[in-house]
């Protein structure tokens, strides 16, 4: 048994906060949640963590994120709009996908979050699931929660709608045809997905932390007939599916070109909400998409930070909240300031989603219910995101001394004063599954530095030829130039001579 006393205690984001309060954890599960003295007369021979001047609460859950441990920006590519930015990765080579999702997991734990969704894509290898299973493992070795999300599309790999990619290599000069044509295979058929996935299932049976879910890219790159088979197979070994889902312009003019019935009527008819669905971005969502949204029960993560710096517009996160929709957050690997500080990326979805009509309080509760249980909903994730008796001893401690500053007037209530200052470097315990992961400012992992040293490896091995990373470039300008012929996308440049 182990309890840990805070000055502050909050159980869920419906639940008032206990001053001087207590947490006891046996199994890696809560056994008990009070005041620190009925906890402590509860269970006197327990050993004591005290966390001293602090907020302890349920882990962040980070709903949707790509395991990607060093940003664009540090790979050497600016923030863009979304289409021309995707392409700039081909100027660089397959990475160690282990070392990324390594980093990546130590940077979510480092910044509070206890759980996450991993919306795994293909970094062309070749073999697509052994850079799923490096990815499965760091998640394992890293003791973070996650659902790992088995990646597939065919179609619209290079522009979408699919019908005007032939149009578009057709404006193209040779060497970019070439450089296209060299990709390797990403994902694996329809039927070696789901092989795949029923492989890791049995692989990963009764796992304590690890659970899986299909990962359909998203409307524009995936065929019906593929969305029927991936849904039938959820529906039938009760697994959620997690998509991208009008990001972009692009993407939504595309949707609209694809699916004049409305796209979410659509997978409704292929049968993906008779299991459980999230959903990433949706920036570009109309009122019917967000009635249908509602209706459906779809679950929704907001990624506010990426979706800014991506030239896609702010996600409606007011319009979420007055169509009672519960969603969650996520960073996207790609968060306003270019790091894994959650809490950062929870203020500014917060702020986007003020209401001059919801009292302030509402509004605070909110993004409480985000950070946790609507998280963990969005995330797949059962007995979590809350402190409750018999869930899962997943936690967070915040110091509330940084926050406070040199001042804070009484009146001001302390989870105000938090969400409104607090940062990852205010974060004092990460706890998963009743094991201290993160403690007073450093990472419990031995192998902290070297966890950093091979990603810093992995980048510089990984950068190609000069001409490579031209290429690269001429193929994101090209695709600019489409869209905004299309109309359907701003300019948004880039420094000349980025890559």
């Amino acid at each position: 048994m182990l309890v840990l006393e805070a000055d502050h205690v909050l159980r869920d984001a419906a639940s008032p906060v206990i001053a001087g309060g207590a947490v006891a954890v046996r199994d890696g599960l809560i056994a008990a949640c009070g005041t620190a003295a009925e906890i402590r007369a509860a269970h006197p021979r327990a050993e004591t963590v005290s966390l001293g001047h602090a907020c302890l609460m349920p882990g962040l859950v980070n709903a949707h994120q790509h395991g990607r441990g060093l940003s664009q920006i540090q790979l050497g590519f600016p923030d863009d709009s979304l289409e021309p930015w995707i392409a700039r990765r081909r100027g660089r080579g397959v990475p160690d996908v282990y070392a990324l999702t390594r980093l990546a997991a130590l940077q979510m734990i480092e910044n509070g979050v206890t759980a996450t969704l991993h919306a795994n894509y293909s970094y062309g290898s070749g073999d697509y699931e052994a850079e799923l299973r490096a990815s499965i493992c760091a998640y394992d070795d890293a003791g973070l929660r996650a659902t790992i999300c088995v990646g597939y599309a065919d179609r619209g790999s290079l522009v979408y709608p699919p019908a005007d990619e032939a149009a578009f290599l057709a404006t193209l000069p040779a060497e970019l045809r070439a450089l296209i044509g060299a990709g390797r295979p990403g994902y694996l058929s329809l039927a070696g997905t789901i092989g795949l996935m029923a492989r890791l299932r049995a692989d990963y049976a009764g796992h304590p932390r690890l659970s899986f879910a299909y990962g359909p890219a998203g409307p524009q790159w995936v065929s019906d007939e593929a969305w029927r088979a991936l849904a039938a197979d959820a529906k039938e070994h009760g697994l959620g599916l997690h998509f991208h889902l009008l990001e972009s312009p692009a993407q939504a003019a595309c949707a609209r070109s694809l699916y004049p019935e409305g796209v979410l009527a659509r997978l409704e008819r292929l049968g993906v909400f008779e299991t459980c669905a999230s959903a990433a971005h949706f920036v570009h969502a109309s009122a019917r998409d967000i009635a249908d949204a509602a209706r459906l029960g779809l679950r929704i993560v907001v990624n506010p930070g990426s979706n800014l710096r991506l030239g896609n517009g702010a996600p409606p996160v007011a319009a979420l909240i007055d169509a009672g929709l519960r969603f969650g957050l996520g960073t996207d690997n790609c968060a306003l300031d270019d790091n894994e500080d959650y809490l950062s990326e929870l203020r500014l979805g917060r702020l986007l989603g003020r209401s001059a009509t919801v009292p302030a309080d509402d509004q605070l509760r909110t993004s409480i219910a985000v950070a946790t249980e609507w998280g963990a909903e969005a995330a797949f994730l059962a007995d979590t995101g809350r402190i409750r008796d018999g869930f899962k001893a997943d936690l967070v401690a915040i110091n509330l001394a940084a926050p406070e500053g040199a001042y804070l007037d009484p009146q001001m209530p302390m989870l105000e004063a938090m969400l409104a200052r607090a940062s990852g470097h205010d974060i004092i315990m990460t706890m998963v599954g009743g094991r201290i992961l993160h403690r007073h400012g450093a990472s419990t992992a031995a192998a902290t530095e070297s966890i950093r040293a091979a990603a810093r490896l992995t980048a510089a091995e990984t950068r190609l030829d000069a001409g490579t990373r031209s290429l690269a470039s001429e193929l994101s300008e090209a695709l600019r130039r489409h869209y905004v012929a299309a109309a359907i996308v701003q300019t948004c440049r880039v420094p000349s001579g980025s890559q």
